[in-house]
């Protein structure tokens, strides 16, 4: 395994500030998108601490120049999104435009999505569409899913494909996204699903969409990492196997609300130092032959919390061989990436799951400013920070372990039961 160079950042935190869902369409009338653009550019190329590194200078301004020439009728979220293109290309995932604030809720399709290894499924949906439950993805008013991925990559910044894998599930109900690259016109869009056998299904969605009852796809049992999510953390102990699993999914807790937060949330938040308790209590007390640190569904937050945890984890004294093991997956990121990086200091971990959506050595520690006339708010890298010697687009595992439906169906998670079946060589 090669050295690692540590360091400590902090970069992508959430926007705390839900811009209202229905923003008035803003043309060339009302906005100077000549004036606009060139603030964007300049802005861009100033704050960040190197906006050309991948794409020169000429290109960026010239692409920039060429949106604002067809500025004239076109709305603010058009406009949004073809700015995020030329962005896209400069190769930063923390630098964009936030086009999706502009987004209309009421034209978001009532269903979630989850890209498997043999392809894309819905997995939640309101009742009224139940049909669709479980049902492949194949393509949206006759148009292959193949062609939708592809014109929505060009608003990511392609760092490995686990990013695709991640962001495109989300933005397939975005019906205005569809309609920009030409894939819905009307009040009315078809999905066309497989079932499990193949056979081939249209279920026909109506806009604007009107909520009801929210049905989710449900396993035998749900796979080991899909069952809290929303947990901030928590630990597993298996006796059978002497696995002690960890999850860290927030780089957050309640000291960290206080500290760094604005305190307000801090009580309705769990405590890591109690949890911290809880997991040293159980190595004291439990026999065990694998750790699991499992960040497959952590994108960040602030990284000393787990830095501190690790270090504590790997002096602590463990009954049994106590061989250690970190999952990784696309959701893998920021601060949970660093994180991971500090796991991977110590000798002998074995990573299992799938490449990690956050690049090792990326840019990030993002401010935002707010163009003064279209009011689009637009994020960049203030800093770089690398993690390894070499720079490489993802984190990958020493052992791959893909999703696959049926294996969801079965209530199995891939990783873990790799964990389990894994004999030292």
């Amino acid at each position: 395994m090669m050295r690692i160079v540590r360091a400590l950042s902090i970069v992508w935190l959430s926007l705390l500030v839900l811009i209202p869902a229905h923003l008035p369409a803003q043309n060339s009338r009302e906005v100077d998108w000549d004036y606009e653009i060139d603030l964007l550019a300049r802005e861009l190329a100033e704050k960040h601490p190197d906006l050309f590194f991948r794409t020169d200078s000429s290109t960026f301004f010239g692409a920039m120049r060429k949106v604002a020439a067809e500025a004239p009728g076109k709305s603010s979220f058009y406009l949004a999104v073809k700015l995020q293109q030329v962005v896209a290309k400069m190769g930063d995932a923390h630098t964009l435009i936030n086009y999706h604030f502009h987004i209309d809720k009421s034209l978001i399709l009532p269903m979630e999505t989850y890209w498997f290894e043999d392809g894309i499924y819905i997995t939640q949906v309101d009742r009224l569409y139940e049909d669709a439950l479980g049902k492949k993805l194949t393509a949206i008013n006759g148009k292959p899913l193949t062609a939708v991925i592809d014109s929505f990559s060009t608003l990511l910044v392609h760092d490995n494909k686990s990013v695709i894998k991640y962001q495109v599930p989300r933005m397939l109900g975005w019906t205005q996204l569809l309609a920009h690259f030409g894939f819905s016109d009307t009040e009315e869009l078809s999905l066309h699903l497989e079932d499990r056998e193949g056979n081939p299904e249209i279920i026909r969605m109506s806009l604007p969409v009107t909520l009801g009852e929210n049905l989710r796809l449900k396993p035998e049992s749900m796979p080991l990492g899909w069952q809290d999510q929303k947990a901030y953390f928590r630990q597993l102990y298996f006796e059978e196997d002497k696995i002690f699993f960890i999850q860290y999914n927030k780089c957050w807790s309640r000291e960290v609300e206080e500290e760094h937060g604005s305190g307000a949330s801090a009580l309705f938040m769990p405590s890591f130092r109690e949890f911290e308790k809880e997991v040293f209590q159980t190595l004291k007390k439990k026999n065990v032959d694998k750790i699991v640190f499992d960040l497959r569904y952590n994108n960040g937050g602030h990284p000393q919390q787990g830095k501190d945890f690790i270090e504590k984890l790997h002096r602590v004294k463990i009954k049994g061989p106590g061989k250690f093991f970190l999952l990784v997956g696309r959701k893998t990121s920021s601060e949970a990436l660093i994180n991971a990086v500090d796991y991977l200091s110590y000798p002998g971990v074995v990573v299992l799951g799938e490449e990690t959506g956050g690049k090792p050595n990326h840019f990030g520690q993002v401010r935002r400013f707010v163009l003064p006339e279209s009011g689009l708010i637009v994020s960049h890298s203030t800093d770089y920070f690398p993690l390894m010697e070499t720079d490489q687009g993802s984190l990958v595992p020493d052992v791959i372990a893909l999703e696959y439906m049926d294996l969801f169906l079965k209530g199995l998670d891939p990783a873990f039961e790799a964990v389990r079946l894994y004999l030292q060589p």
